[in-house]
């Protein structure tokens, strides 16, 4: 772990003796266990002051990635549905907030895959028709009365499509742009695994990897506004990143602990069925499992360590509590989610958290350093 992370980060050394076995088989079960003890110390510290969730975009995505290519219909696309959360929490006197998975839907446009789409359907219909911006960053923002200022950290699950420059800014103008690019968030950093970030080297991106990211997502993004971790981390009480490795090498979940319990956070699973195939109705999920007694389905699309994806999905599944309504799902919140829709039919998860919505949000007065005894409530709803 590198000494100049923000004081605010607390290294969480639960998984680390886990990770480290050399069969995959012994990882998985080592890591089962560490998990039971890492939940256990998360619920521990406490939930977090506030989480809201807001949608972002909806946009389509191969059927033969989404559920391993189990779901049995003629549809080649399942919809997916992006969505934003902000997470606040006391920590080093005063409150954080945190920006999980904020994507930025125009610059998403661009990575490769995308960008065949536009270019085989046109632009209108593979933005317009088939497609859907129901917001923004900004936006979502204004909505819970929290300036972009505020926003001390952001982070994704893995960076995927993602381009930060919007949101972080840069030092040098980007290609075709006379000055540099202002942020959006000007005070917030990056939270990112060491791994992820090495993707994005010069050269790196390997041939399998180059539909998925944008290779100058984080060109000219002042160094200090990326935070390379190298494990596990907690922010105060109710937020955690744990790496979950295998759906790109530097994969992590957000963890975040509520009322109802500890959720996780990622794309590693389409929805939660995938996490429980033996409770879905999507044809060909729950035979699967019953067939294979495999108790997750991997979100296929890259599989640079399938056998670690796997065991990462585990681990999600073990952290995140049982949904209070429906205790055969776990309280896992896939950040792009598989939902119904006329242009997928049978594609449906059979369960959908919808959002996280926890607390009160925080608005603040006056300067950044935020000391809780000058925080004021809001119960702007996401």
């Amino acid at each position: 772990m590198a000494r100049d992370l923000p004081a605010v980060l607390e290294r969480l050394p639960h998984l680390d003796a886990a990770w480290a076995e050399a069969s995959a088989g012994v990882r998985l079960d080592a890591v089962r266990r560490a998990a039971r003890r890492l939940r256990d110390a998360l619920a521990d510290r406490g939930p977090a002051l506030a989480v809201r969730t807001a949608d972002l975009v909806t946009f389509p995505y191969p059927t033969a990635y989404a559920l391993q290519g189990l779901a049995r219909s003629p549809a080649p696309y399942v919809m997916m549905r992006n969505r934003v959360q902000l997470v606040q929490v006391r920590a080093g006197g005063r409150v954080v907030n945190i920006l999980v998975n904020p994507s930025d839907p125009e610059r998403s446009r661009h990575a490769p895959f995308f960008a065949r789409q536009v270019e085989r359907y046109g632009a209108f219909v593979a933005e317009r028709v088939v497609s859907r911006t129901h917001g923004t960053v900004a936006g979502a923002l204004a909505a819970w009365g929290v300036d972009p200022a505020e926003i001390d950290f952001i982070t994704f699950d893995h960076l995927h499509v993602q381009d930060v420059r919007g949101l972080l800014g840069t030092t040098e103008p980007e290609p075709g742009r006379d000055a540099p690019t202002p942020a959006l968030l000007p005070n917030a950093r990056l939270l990112v695994q060491r791994e992820e970030l090495r993707i994005l080297g010069p050269g790196a991106l390997h041939p399998l990897q180059r539909d998925w990211f944008i290779p100058d997502a984080v060109r000219g993004v002042a160094p200090d506004k990326l935070v390379a971790l190298d494990g596990d981390v907690a922010i105060g009480a109710g937020f955690a990143v744990i790496r979950t490795p295998g759906h790109t090498e530097g994969n992590h979940s957000p963890a975040i602990v509520t009322s109802t319990g500890v959720w996780t956070v990622s794309e590693n699973g389409v929805c939660v069925d995938a996490y429980a195939p033996e409770s879905s109705r999507i044809r060909g999920v729950a035979g699967y499992g019953r067939a294979t007694g495999c108790e997750v389905v991997l979100n296929a699309n890259t599989r640079e360590r399938s056998l670690d994806q796997y065991t990462s999905m585990v681990l999600e599944k073990t952290l995140a509590d049982p949904c209070r309504d429906r205790p055969e799902f776990p309280q896992h919140f896939s950040s792009s989610e598989m939902v119904k829709h006329a242009l997928a039919p049978g594609l449906a998860p059979t369960y959908s958290h919808g959002a996280i919505t926890h607390g009160e949000v925080q608005t603040t007065v006056g300067s950044r350093a935020r000391d809780p005894a000058t925080a004021r409530t809001s119960t702007f709803a996401g």
